[in-house]
């Protein structure tokens, strides 16, 4: 797609330095257009986890260039191993995009089918397949979804389909094309006027900063709209159909999608609205049986409590606090939209119902798999690195039961009964935390209670006083322990 008038994709290869993968800086949009340099697999991790790039498409090909640099910093003998290491770091830095996962599989596995001496040049030619495959899959839905659209113009004789999407899932979301603008770019160029309906998606607003910018760029009429707006449209004959994108979609029809996209699904039923959603089928998730299962990232609360834009006096970005000071706030990223509310998946091989037994006709090499078994828990993995033993996620059952997952915290210090950790999400006293502990695959399952929490704004120290250790918990926590303290001491 286009940047005033000249052709980008989010992702590519340094022209003159094969060493080097260019993103588009998505943070500074639609202010400025800043282009980014990723030299190290840190620079991948941190570009996905603090949203430099976003979107489940563009997720995957960053982690599939990721295990690239990962394999180039590495030495011939021992590739397949730094990429092992690598995987986890990469599928840990956002957990709900199912592409993630699945880029960082697919180089591990091609990387230890090859030569040792060709091991490199293999991770960067399939993580080159992988961005690739995201912009032609992403094109082919745009042709599959232009018959939705062409039939909708046809009934209203010519006149704008008004299409409303939510968050961003246009070609920033991934290579090129997008998977919910698709149709829409594929309409415009066929001659179908069209117009969308932007939601702000709070607390990020991509749709605000980048859908509506995207759209702009491409001279596609749109109007920006407050998250809440979209049942009011939707009453008043305002919308013939909403197309969004997905984050992991089940091989049941179930749908992650950005918080906010269930109550638009809701809204789109109650007034018989057609629903689709608009995924590539590396977004499918060919384990989980249903979408409860689906974990749900949650980030810092100050994304809602601030919120940051261009100053025009000033010329900067800067951001602001909405509420007052030490105001509690939670930020689930996702919600799931169960299948029944879905009226159909736009895919690279055409438009199905969101069920398993459509789904599995339209890939059969996935198999119907009927007796599927529940995926299980993530595992609570620890390694070691640079000083500071990390935690890849824990789980968090607060005061009232309800379990939450998160991801990416670090251990500061190690006592003989707990851990004191540096974490992005603030944990309650009084919380218990579940977390797997040890070295390869010599684990044990702790629980500890939250005796200890500070605020440091961005970030939390939390002390965990563990209960109950079993003889056997207490040696591997010992040889955990020695661990921590020998990295600590390179």
């Amino acid at each position: 797609m286009n940047i005033n008038g000249q052709h980008f994709t989010t992702i590519w290869p340094h022209p003159t330095d094969k060493g080097c993968i260019c993103i588009i800086d998505q943070r500074q949009l639609p202010h400025r257009f800043v282009i980014e340099t990723l030299t190290y697999l840190d620079d991948a991790i941190r570009a996905i986890k603090d949203m430099h790039v976003r979107g489940a498409g563009l997720i995957g090909a960053t982690a599939g260039f990721g295990m690239y640099l990962a394999a180039m910093d590495a030495a011939y003998h021992a590739i397949d191993r730094t990429l092992e290491k690598a995987a986890i770091l990469l599928k840990q830095s956002r957990p709900t995009a199912k592409n993630l996962g699945w880029a960082v599989e697919r180089v591990l596995a091609a990387v230890k089918k090859a030569k040792e001496g060709d091991k490199k040049d293999i991770a960067y030619t399939t993580a080159c397949m992988i961005a690739d495959e995201d912009a032609a899959f992403c094109k082919q839905i745009g042709i599959y979804g232009l018959e939705l659209l062409a039939a909708i113009s046809r009934t209203k004789n010519g006149q704008p389909v008004n299409i409303l999407t939510h968050c961003n899932a246009g070609w920033l979301a991934f290579v090129d094309y997008g998977s919910a603008t698709a149709p829409i770019y594929a309409a415009r160029d066929a001659g179908i006027d069209v117009h969308v309906w932007v939601d702000e998606t709070r607390p990020w607003n991509q749709g605000a900063k980048l859908t509506a910018w995207e759209l702009q760029q491409e001279n596609i009429p749109n109007t920006l709209i407050t998250d809440n707006t979209g049942g009011h449209l939707m009453q008043n004959g305002l919308v013939d159909l909403v197309i969004v994108g997905s984050d992991r979609t089940t091989h049941t029809g179930d749908v992650a999608n950005k918080i906010g996209t269930y109550l638009k699904a809701l809204a789109a039923h109650d007034n018989n609205i057609p629903f689709y959603v608009a995924l590539p089928s590396s977004t499918f998730d060919w384990e989980l049986e249903d979408g409860s299962q689906i974990p749900i990232e949650q980030r810092a609360g100050n994304e809602i409590t601030s919120i940051s834009g261009m100053n025009d006096k000033t010329g900067r970005i800067e951001t602001v606090r909405l509420v007052a000071p030490r105001t509690p706030a939670v930020n689930y990223s996702f919600d799931i939209t169960p299948a029944r509310l879905i009226s159909g998946l736009i895919t690279e091989r055409g438009i199905v119902q969101a069920s398993r037994q459509a789904i599995h006709a339209l890939f059969p090499e996935q198999g119907q798999n009927e007796a599927r078994t529940p995926m299980k828990s993530p595992e609570h993995r620890h390694y070691i690195r640079k000083k500071a033993l990390h935690l890849l996620d824990y789980l968090v059952i607060d005061q009232q039961g309800q379990q939450t997952t998160y991801s990416m915290g670090r251990t500061l210090d190690v006592s003989e009964n707990g851990l004191k950790l540096e974490t992005t999400q603030p944990i309650s006293k009084g919380d218990t935390l579940i977390i797997t502990v040890g070295l390869e695959d010599d684990l044990v399952d702790l629980r500890g209670e939250v005796i200890t929490t500070e605020d440091f704004g961005e970030y939390f120290f939390t002390g965990i006083e563990f209960q109950d250790i079993s003889e056997e918990g207490k040696r591997i926590f010992k040889k955990y322990a020695e661990a921590f303290s020998t990295s600590c001491n390179i």
